[in-house]
């Protein structure tokens, strides 16, 4: 985003009131028959404007805060409308004038789950521990091929096939 800090505070501040009164097509900037792709490269574009390490150093933290308030709502919102069984969950709730998707929002914070919590299997879990070790220290690009071979080992895996797209995502939104 190219505004002075001053006024990307400002912006961030409209949004912050506003965003009550959004549903997750508006939050994102699509349309409610989007398609998965279009939901994809929304949050891309979303991300780059509001996720709080594209804030500038030189910024303060409240403008941060903001950001990542911001950010965790768009994060919601592509989560729900990424799946297509919580995104027809969510379009029913909406109909009904639920801006947003109750047991997304009511989820509490959990101590988060590694990798190998998750796998199920000795060598699912061997490989997930290597993709967590990478991750700890910020190796997003070489804990994808751990991971995706502790989905091999799990085919029937869900979270941990969840985890390896949510990397990807990551990688995806990452600056080159």
């Amino acid at each position: 985003m190219s505004l002075a800090p001053s006024e990307r505070a400002t912006f961030f501040d409209r949004v912050l009131r506003a965003i009550p009164g959004w549903n997750y097509y508006q939050l994102l900037r699509i349309e409610p028959n989007a398609t998965p792709a279009r939901i994809k490269a929304a949050f891309h574009a979303f991300a780059l404007e509001f996720h709080p390490d594209e804030v500038d150093d030189d910024e303060d933290d409240a403008c941060r805060e903001k950001a990542d308030t911001i950010f965790r709502r768009g994060a919601e919102a592509y989560r729900v409308l990424s799946t297509a069984s919580t995104r027809a969950r969510y379009d029913e709730g909406l109909r009904r004038g639920d801006l947003r998707l109750v047991e997304v929002q009511a989820k509490p914070r959990a101590k988060p789950r590694t990798l190998e919590d998750i796998a199920l299997t000795a060598k699912g879990k061997a490989h997930a521990r290597k993709a967590d070790q990478l991750l700890s220290i910020g190796d997003f690009d070489r804990a994808r091929s751990p991971l995706a071979s502790a989905c091999q080992e799990e085919p029937a895996n869900d979270d941990l096939k969840e985890r390896l797209e949510m990397l990807w995502e990551a990688l995806a939104c990452a600056p080159e």
